[in-house]
C-alpha cells in the first residue's frame, strides 16, 4: 500500500517545519504560528486544481503568508478596537478579599509593633523613614549625637527584622 498524497499535501509535509518557522517570524508567537500552519493545511488540502500549480512550495508560502497577514490585521483591529486580546493571566488590579485582609492584618501588626517601641526609637524611625531625614538632621532636631541616632536606628532595625508580625 503506497502513501500517495496530492501534490500540495506532499509539499506541505515536506516543508512544514520551514513553513512553521516562516509563520513564527511573521507573527512572533509560536501558538499563533502553529494555528496558522494548521489553517494553511486546511486551505490546501481540498484545493481543486492541485495539478495545475507549477511551484507547490511557492504556493504554500503564498497561502501561509496571506493567512499570517490576515492574522496580523485582525490583531491590529482588535488592538485598536478594545486594547487588544485579554491575557489569560489578566487580573483585576484590586486585590482579592483574602489578600486585602492579609494586608490589613499585616498593617495592624506593624502598627501594633510600632506602638510597642520606646518613644525615642519610634520617633527616630519615623523621622528617618517617613520624613526622609538624614541622621545629622534627626540628631540636631532631637538634641542627640549622630552616633546615638545611628545606634538607635540600628537597634530598631534589628528588632523589626526579628519581629514576627504574625504574632501581633
Amino acid at each position: 500500500m503506497t502513501n500517495h498524497h496530492p501534490p500540495l499535501t506532499a509539499a506541505f509535509l515536506q516543508h512544514q517545519t520551514e513553513l512553521q518557522q516562516f509563520l513564527w517570524r511573521q507573527v512572533q508567537c509560536r501558538e499563533a504560528a502553529a494555528d496558522l500552519l494548521q489553517d494553511t493545511f486546511l486551505h490546501i488540502a481540498e484545493y481543486p486544481l492541485q495539478d495545475a500549480i507549477g511551484n507547490c512550495r511557492a504556493f504554500l508560502y503564498r497561502v501561509a503568508g496571506n493567512l499570517a497577514l490576515d492574522y496580523l490585521r485582525r490583531q491590529a483591529r482588535q488592538q485598536a478596537r478594545d486594547g487588544g486580546a485579554l491575557d489569560e493571566h489578566w487580573q483585576c488590579p484590586k486585590p482579592l478579599p483574602e489578600r486585602f485582609l492579609q494586608g490589613e492584618q499585616r498593617w495592624l501588626a506593624l502598627e501594633s509593633w510600632l506602638c510597642g517601641l520606646p518613644t525615642l526609637n519610634r520617633q527616630i524611625l519615623c523621622l528617618h523613614r517617613l520624613d526622609g531625614k538624614r541622621h545629622p538632621q534627626i540628631a540636631a532636631e532631637l538634641k542627640l549625637s549622630t552616633r546615638q541616632v545611628e545606634h538607635l536606628l540600628y537597634r530598631t532595625g534589628k528588632l523589626l527584622a526579628g519581629a514576627r508580625l504574625d504574632d501581633y
